[in-house]
């Protein structure tokens, strides 16, 4: 549907001052109804199609169809919309004429108003006098009539998908833990700041519009760095059984609130009874796994410091946020990292090296940065291993294997962890490991890739 109120809102703002519309009807043969001014009115002996002024507030396409059963006596007929016009009237007014088409069959006649005199169908390529502008409109129309496939653009609008569109904010507290707000009509769901777009805004307005509906303060306000309109994400979200139009929502930054700041938020309780601040990783325990996807989706966009499109469902290709890389060398041993004690996943336990997913790189390309980064190696020739179960505490991760045939002596630990070792196959099981080992262990034991380099 097209909203014409924003149409003219627009135009109000480039400085046109008067609204018409106008209607070139067609027959089944291709010509043009043109129907002739009277004697007695502007103009007089000026052929045009049927149109006229706006009356009021009326609606654009209502406006329309009265100005063409006022001219002509056609009542009925599906009006599709095609262009416009802008012209100086009679007065000195700047005016925009809205234009629409029609068809109709051969040989139908019209019912003249008192203004007009006379009527005729004519070839667009053969136009009795008339005006310079209806004559570009006729003939522009005529020759994208002779494209195949060709249609007015409402009419076109009606074959394409027209998505949904929503703006929100990503926000964080000065710990760097993301916010987020219970729903009150599905207490399961936990929400970003924003909502959907409504006629005439922008994404980021919207957002900035549902933020303070939602939480009560004016994010660009409270944060003047949030009108740098910093996009995060887009995000494509394919239609489905629970909503069933494609969605494309636009993430942007809201910046870092304070304490102070926080004390300040007051929720719409029809809309979200509770919020809180958590890190991503505990924000799993709070979200299924499709918003917590969304949620690590963003945080990527967020991180590597550029926008980033993403889609959901996501490809198989791209349908994962961390990597778990198992690395052996030829002599069973098998590459463990102890974990750091603080927040994060599995603080203390020896585990494989892994970690997150930045910008678009494959799970190939995050495995060898998180080995480099984690034990100052690189690896080649890396196999896919199954995909974790459910159970095993590993959401959204692909696993990798790789045989490295460097010296323990090259192992160096990076920023993050308290150790680095290689450990014998059956002994690791005896250190303070995550449960998923037991499960990927014994696919170890088959051939391993050649190709690694200390």
């Amino acid at each position: 549907m097209i909203d014409f109120e924003v149409l003219t809102a627009s135009a109000g703002r480039e400085g046109i001052e008067r609204f018409g519309v106008g209607v070139v009807v067609r027959d089944r043969s291709g010509r043009v109804l043109l129907i002739r001014r009277a004697a007695h009115d502007v103009l007089p002996g000026l052929w045009e199609y049927p149109g006229g002024g706006r009356e009021g507030d009326e609606d654009i396409e209502a406006g329309a169809a009265r100005e063409l059963a006022e001219e002509t006596g056609l009542t009925g007929l599906h009006l599709e919309y095609a262009r416009t016009l802008d012209f100086t009237n009679h007065n000195g007014l700047q005016v925009r004429q809205f234009v629409f088409t029609t068809v109709v069959a051969d040989g139908t006649a019209a019912v003249l108003s008192d203004d007009h005199d006379g009527q005729q169908w004519a070839r667009p390529e053969a136009l009795p006098h008339t005006g310079d502008g209806q004559r570009q409109v006729i003939t522009w129309l005529a020759d994208r009539l002779a494209v195949p496939g060709w249609r007015p653009v409402s009419g076109h609008l009606t074959t394409i998908a027209r998505p949904a569109t929503y703006g929100s904010f990503l926000v964080t507290n000065p710990a760097g833990r993301i916010l987020g707000m219970r729903s009150a009509t599905d207490p399961a769901v936990w929400d970003f700041p924003g909502g959907m777009v409504e006629n005439g805004e922008s994404p980021f307005d919207a957002a900035v519009r549902e933020a303070r509906e939602e939480l009560g303060l004016d994010l660009a306000a409270e944060n003047p760095q949030v009108l740098r309109r910093r996009l995060v994400a887009v995000i494509h979200t394919q239609a489905d059984a629970d909503y069933p139009v494609p969605v494309a929502g636009h993430v942007f930054d809201g910046g870092t609130l304070t304490a102070e700041q926080q004390a300040r938020i007051r929720l719409d309780p029809t809309e979200h009874t509770e919020f809180r601040f958590e890190t991503a990783h505990d924000w799993r325990h709070h979200m299924d796994l499709d918003h917590y996807q969304r949620l690590r989706q963003i945080l990527r966009a967020h991180r590597c410091g550029h926008p980033l499109y993403l889609e959901r469902p996501a490809r198989p290709d791209d349908d994962f946020e961390g990597v778990l890389v198992l690395v052996t060398d030829p002599a069973g041993r098998l590459l463990m990292h102890l974990r750091d004690t603080g927040p994060g996943p599995w603080p203390g336990y020896w585990t494989p090296p892994g970690g997150w997913r930045e910008g678009d790189e494959s799970a190939e390309e995050s495995a060898v940065r998180e080995v480099r980064e984690e034990a100052g190696i690189e690896i080649t020739g890396l196999r896919t291993l199954p995909d974790p179960l459910p159970d095993h505490g590993l959401p959204l991760t692909r696993v990798q294997h790789a045989t490295w045939t460097g010296s323990e002596n090259d192992l160096q630990l990076g920023d993050e962890g308290q150790a680095l070792r290689m450990v014998p196959l059956d002994e690791v099981l005896g250190l303070h490991v995550p449960p998923y080992l037991q499960h990927y262990l014994p696919l170890l034991t088959s051939s391993q890739p050649e190709g690694a380099r200390p």
